[in-house]
């Protein structure tokens, strides 16, 4: 992936409404997961944690994808100052 196609992709309305959807995903599950029970609904507060954790996943991609590219573009750097 380019820089370019980064900052297209975060840009975008669709990552947009992702990200807006996501946040308020985990408001509500923050709120079910403080409802819960932790010794009578043990299950179902597994699950909700494990649903906001892949919800934080989603929205940290951004960062992810982003020091991959600069990585390589360090590391295309290095090779062509080595070369």
């Amino acid at each position: 992936m380019y820089k370019s196609d980064y900052d297209a992709f975060i840009s975008s309305p669709i990552w947009k409404e992702i990200v807006d959807t996501l946040k308020e995903t985990i408001v509500g599950l923050t709120s079910d997961i403080s409802d819960l029970d932790p010794k009578e609904e043990m299950t179902a507060l597994a699950r909700q944690q494990g649903r906001k954790k892949m919800a934080e996943f989603v929205l940290e991609m951004p960062e992810d994808i982003l020091r991959e590219i600069n990585e390589k573009l360090e590391e295309k750097t290095e090779v062509t100052n080595e070369g």
